[in-house]
């Protein structure tokens, strides 16, 4: 009975430790279901996470970058506002004190009124190109002017704004060479502003040059665009002079308003330094560019005038003295 008792007592144990161990490898099992079920789901809460902080942190830099940007366009913008002050006031004193010596009856003859009338007089017409250029310049960066994009004879607008400028080049005794515009090149653009470009450029290059020669050329180029690396061809007219150059450390600031190389130099001879930066937006905006190339004080400056073609242009023009 006793061996009996002790092998039924033994079943029954091994029966209860094999219950135990099964509920022990459930719960295990369960455990360990429930467990990767958590890592899975800390996982995808660990992705979630970085995803949002990612974004977050994109979103961080995007209103950094648009803050840096607000920061220098009001710098610019105070900038702008003191420059243009001290660009007004400069004429203004002039007309102002002129007259004020005129009216005070100051002058000695004749001949000094009419001095001081005449000194009047060029800077009411300063004054009047520089409102008209800061009025420009406002409409551009503000997205408000309009273009009348037509095809167009290059060199009937190149020609016009050349004889318009005429009078200054004999004036100050400067060779002219310029093409034989036997053929025609026809390119897409604002008449109007064109002629205005062309006038700007090729006024500052005889107001920079006190001897030597302006030459005036274009051609048609192959040119390869920046962005997508294509090539298309493309109108480049070619003004150069032999006056007074820019030093290559300020050439890509001289398409920032009111910069110019040599403040006293520059004033003395009546330069805003904004006729580069209205000729530069109106170009790229009619489709093309503007490249300043000097190589240094005293020895000249050449501007490339890029423009798009009309359909279908091929033809191209040899430079002649």
């Amino acid at each position: 009975m006793v061996s009996v008792l002790v092998a039924l007592f033994s079943s029954l144990m091994a029966l209860i430790s094999d219950q135990n161990l099964q509920q022990f490898k459930q719960e295990k099992a369960s455990l360990e279901a429930l467990l990767q079920t958590t890592k899975e789901r800390f996982q995808l809460e660990k992705t979630d996470l970085e995803q949002e902080l990612k974004i977050t942190r994109e979103k961080y830099r995007s209103l950094e970058a648009k803050t840096k940007v607000l920061q220098e366009m009001n710098h610019r913008k105070d900038e702008f506002l003191r420059q243009t002050s001290h660009e007004l006031r400069t004429p203004m004193n002039g007309i102002i004190g002129s007259l004020q010596l005129l009216l005070d009856d100051l002058c000695d003859d004749r001949d000094e009124e009419r001095e001081l009338l005449q000194q009047a007089h060029d800077s009411s017409l300063h004054l009047l190109t520089l409102i008209n250029q800061v009025l420009d310049l406002a409409r551009i960066e503000e997205g408000r002017v309009s273009f009348d994009i037509k095809t167009i004879d290059l060199h009937a607008s190149l020609t016009a704004a050349i004889y318009l400028q005429f009078s200054n080049i004999r004036q100050k005794g400067l060779q002219l060479y310029k093409q034989d515009y036997s053929h025609r090149i026809k390119v897409k653009t604002d008449p109007t502003k064109l002629k205005q470009i062309f006038i700007n450029i090729i006024g500052n290059a005889i107001k920079f040059t006190d001897r030597g020669s302006i030459s005036i050329s274009s051609e048609i180029r192959s040119v390869t665009n920046s962005q997508t690396q294509e090539t298309e061809d493309m109108a480049v007219i070619t003004i150069k002079d032999t006056g007074i150059g820019i030093s290559p450390q300020i050439q890509e600031k001289l398409f920032q308003p009111f910069v110019v190389e040599d403040e006293s130099r520059f004033q003395a001879l009546g330069s805003t330094g904004l006729g580069l930066v209205i000729s530069k937006n109106l170009v790229e905006l009619m489709g093309g560019k503007i490249q300043l190339v000097s190589p240094g004080k005293n020895q000249g400056t050449l501007v490339e005038i890029f423009l798009p073609l009309s359909d279908g242009e091929t033809n191209s023009s040899d430079f002649t003295g």
